[in-house]
């Protein structure tokens, strides 16, 4: 079996095992246009709690009670006071080294668009620039009726009074996706013409199960452009043609990316 025929059961279980960290560097450094993907598994390393779970935040809560519009216009207060709890605990976390390799590698190429599907803001809060947020995001709220006010920053200012409100008098929303809600069609469509004509796409900390974010190492793929993956665990993708699957943490292994490639 040749090289190019094993490829996709690369697989690396030490940080400083240098062989496939060394061709992974060499594919970084040979590609014209790389794009990012990123997932939970991203934000988790910095101690990002989802609601689901045994770790979940409010587990005694069904998710949809808490994150949709019938939701919030059900209990208001209630679901307005566990996105006051979740903004609060993603503000006290730091991104950890793997989202400041993220910078590095994007400086050093000079543009490297990073498509997330997480809400928490820590890839802006390290330095990453051309964040494509396919979740919406945690940092600003909107009307809940659409009025057109623009939108307000997500500030402690903001829940001195629960439920929050618009100017116009309704209740305002997180501007993340709810259940039910289609994803922002511009970011969307961005995130599919970047995996269109990417020479190189990195895939960190997501499980490939959540669509449509799980499609777009795909779309790559079927072009003959190869994939690296970092994930501790095994994933859909890792076993597909063209796949470097490096097994292990974004905060282990992008720092010695970095290094292999810039030798900083």
């Amino acid at each position: 079996m040749s090289a190019e025929e094993d490829f996709s059961r690369s697989v690396v279980t030490e940080p400083h095992s240098g062989g496939l960290i060394a061709e992974a560097a060499d594919m970084i450094g040979a590609a014209g246009s790389i794009v990012v993907s990123t997932g939970a598994g991203m934000s988790r390393e910095s101690g990002v709690r989802t609601f689901r779970g045994e770790e979940g935040l409010w587990k005694e809560y069904r998710a949809e009670d808490l994150a949709s519009i019938e939701g919030i216009r059900k209990d208001p207060a209630l679901v307005w006071e566990w996105y006051r709890e979740r903004l609060k605990a993603c503000q006290e976390l730091e991104p950890h080294a793997g989202y400041y390799a993220l910078v590095s590698m994007q400086n050093g190429k000079g543009i490297l668009p990073l498509i997330t599907q997480n809400v928490d803001g820590l890839h802006q809060k390290a330095g990453v620039k051309d964040v494509i947020e396919l979740h919406g995001n945690l940092r600003t709220a909107s009307c809940i009726d659409s009025c057109g006010v623009s939108r307000v920053q997500m500030t402690g200012d903001l829940f001195e009074k629960l439920p929050p409100r618009c100017s116009c008098g309704s209740i305002l929303r997180p501007d993340v996706v709810l259940f039910g809600e289609q994803l922002p069609e511009q970011a969307l469509s961005r995130a599919f013409r970047l995996a269109d004509s990417c020479d190189l796409m990195m895939v960190i900390g997501t499980s490939m199960v959540v669509y449509p974010a799980s499609s777009l190492p795909l779309i790559a793929l079927r072009r003959g452009v190869k994939v690296i993956e970092i994930n501790p665990e095994e994933t859909p993708l890792s076993s597909l043609d063209g796949v470097l699957s490096l097994r292990y943490t974004a905060g282990s292994v992008l720092p010695e990316l970095v290094k292999a490639v810039y030798g900083v």
